[in-house]
């Protein structure tokens, strides 16, 4: 005999399921599951959430569906407010067939939502489709004729056993860095980025990958009373191959300074052997007395440590120079810088002392308007004085500054124009020396405690980091800013570029993947990401960049407001050098800060031997940006 139910029985089970109003009600759910997911697409970007508190929507409405009908099955919604359902006659299997429906509804609803988060990718970030992309990262093989793009001077080890030389290793190696900074073809990693390997034990591999520097310097220092010895080790990081060893030993040396540009020059010359010109170089100067060059380094030294302490005991060493040899600008300058940050740090400013600072840095211009020092010194603190003291306090400058035009002259003087600049103009002032890297520091703590957010204080600082090469200390804030507050679009996206222009595009994918499941506005999508993926796999990491120009000129396209320095850091990505020539020209015309990020980002490096690129640098290299002019080109 059969155990399948009989018709009678199924009937009455419809028949059931229509008295106690379940289809009703389940018709009812579905339609108010609709308008519910339809008002949370549009309400949840406003308060920053994104597509996975979506999903997450719509997997508790779904698995929802099955005990909602139960309910409506136990209980009914009376005048007189919810009562049990009273009960029916039925058959034995009645009850048997209402959890079977319960229970093929139930797997229909959690089958159906499991099959639709899967082909969604919801249970596999889309960051996952780049393991078969990206190429496991092997020890490279160094080949003697390939070009050094980019070079990182690391701190100098101190091997001094008389007495703690600091002060000469930290100058020995800003000189190297200065110097190395004029040449066109190079890109030189900043002395910020560079110490956080002071003492390091990374392999050169690692500190090559982690600054993205073909090569590397690292060298010791030993200095007593009679001799100074400075070993330098030029080592191409990728391979981690020994390229060179050079070495200077000298007896009572007396011109610490000349000394110092002597070994700049030898190195600048060893590693631009492939040049086709003369590299130029800093020059020594005047002979200055040796007991006021030490003390000038010392003071340098102190300077550099920006504490209070440091700041009284620089300001000494300067004075001390300066009673040696009355004339030695830098010095003067120091003592300059000194007083003003020392005034700084007073509850209470006073105008006098500000000012005093600053005449005492224009007297040090009048002795040497050469000295990158003073030059650095004097536009900071005139960059300054008008938050400081106000406009109408600051009293007149003896003579008028004068000013410069530039004239740019690309591709055999069709693309030729002006940029206008005052000599000591804060539009294109930023800083290479200690001297002028602490008073640049100091103002930018200032600032950030005015009536800005705290985040769009970090976002600043970030942006600050990048136009000066600092793609650590940018990472790094960038990092903590989009963790303490996800919906800042700008630092994700800046956070992702720059990633990929250090080398790490894994990691500049994660953070578009991560910035998409915050939600943030602007975030691209998980199709936009799988797009994203489907170009780094035909591309590589150009892949990244002609994404990113696509997502730009849809912008442009839009009349959004596009950086140009940007659009051209794109092109430069993906290898086009003359569209990417053409909108930095458009950049230099407008001119845009993030023109400066292009002597930094690692993006350029394939066109730094473009004659066209060359050029710009060339007569580019004595203009310096000005902080906090907008977005950077990173």
């Amino acid at each position: 005999m059969s155990d399948s139910p009989s018709p009678t029985e199924f009937g009455q089970f419809f028949a059931e399921m229509r008295r106690r109003q379940v289809v009703r009600f389940a018709f009812g759910y579905a339609a108010a599951a609709f308008v519910v997911l339809q008002l949370a697409e549009i309400v949840f970007p406003a308060f920053g959430l994104g597509e996975g508190a979506l999903r997450l929507l719509v997997v508790a409405t779904g698995l929802g569906f099955p005990p909602a009908l139960v309910l409506a099955w136990m209980y009914d919604l009376t005048q007189e407010g919810i009562r049990r359902t009273d009960g029916a006659t039925a058959g034995p299997l009645l009850p048997r067939i209402a959890l079977g429906a319960l229970l093929i509804a139930t797997l229909s609803v959690a089958g159906g939502l499991g099959l639709y988060l899967e082909r969604q990718g919801v249970f596999e970030s889309p960051v996952t489709q780049l393991d078969d992309v990206l190429p496991t990262i092997q020890l490279a093989a160094y080949d003697p004729e390939a070009p050094i793009h980019s070079i990182a001077v690391l701190p100098l080890e101190d091997y001094s056993e008389a007495q703690n030389q600091a002060y000469f290793t930290s100058s020995m190696q800003e000189e190297l860095i200065a110097n190395l900074s004029n040449l066109v073809d190079m890109r030189v990693v900043s002395r910020t980025s560079a110490r956080q390997f002071a003492g390091s034990t990374a392999t050169m591999p690692e500190i090559g990958r982690i600054l993205d520097a073909d090569m590397v310097i690292e060298g010791s220092v030993s200095r007593t009373a009679a001799r100074t010895r400075v070993t330098l080790q030029l080592i191409h990081a990728p391979s981690d191959t020994h390229i060179e060893t050079l070495q200077w030993d000298r007896q009572d040396v007396e011109d610490v300074l000349a000394f110092q540009t002597e070994i700049a020059r030898d190195v600048v010359r060893q590693v631009s052997r492939q040049q086709d010109e003369a590299p130029p170089v800093r020059t020594a100067g005047t002979m200055v007395q040796p007991e006021a060059q030490d003390a000038y380094l010392r003071g340098r030294y102190e300077f550099d440590r920006g504490t209070a302490d440091g700041l009284r005991r620089a300001s000494e060493y300067f004075a001390s120079a300066l009673s040696i040899d009355p004339d030695f600008a830098p010095a003067m300058a120091g003592v300059a810088g000194a007083r003003f940050l020392i005034e700084l740090e007073q509850d209470t400013l006073s105008t006098q002392n500000i000012v005093e600072a600053r005449d005492v840095a224009l007297e040090a211009l009048q002795l040497d308007s050469s000295s990158m020092e003073v030059r650095e010194v004097v536009s900071l603190i005139e960059q300054a004085l008008p938050s400081l003291i106000g406009v109408g306090a600051i009293p007149p400058e003896p003579k008028a500054p004068p000013t410069l035009s530039r004239t740019f002259s690309m591709n055999g003087g069709r693309d030729t124009f002006i940029v206008d600049q005052p000599v000591r103009d804060s539009a294109w002032i930023s800083v290479r020396t200690s001297l002028g890297e602490r008073i640049a520091s100091r103002m930018r703590h200032r600032e950030s405690v005015g009536g800005s957010s705290a985040s769009d204080q970090a976002l600043r600082e970030a942006r600050r980091h990048a136009l000066t090469g600092q793609f650590g200390d940018a990472i790094e804030k960038l990092e903590r800013l989009v963790s303490d507050d996800p919906a800042q679009s700008e630092a994700w996206e800046l956070l992702s570029r720059l990633h990929v222009s250090t080398g790490e595009l894994r990691s500049g994918v994660e953070t578009l993947d991560d910035w998409r499941t915050a939600g943030a506005a602007g975030a691209p999508s998980r199709d936009d990401l799988s797009e994203l993926i489907a170009f780094i796999r035909q591309e590589g990491s150009s892949g990244y960049w002609r994404w990113q120009l696509a997502r730009l000129e849809a912008r442009m396209a839009r009349n959004e407001h596009v950086p140009l320095v940007e659009v051209a850091t794109a092109h430069a990505g993906i290898g086009d050098g003359d569209k990417a020539v053409e909108y930095l020209i458009a950049a230099i015309r407008d001119g845009e800060p993030g023109l400066f990020t292009v002597r930094s980002n690692p993006v350029w490096d394939s066109l730094r031997t473009d004659p066209r690129l060359r050029e710009i640098s060339r007569q580019s290299r004595s203009l310096r940006p000005i902080y906090g002019r907008g977005p950077t080109g990173a």
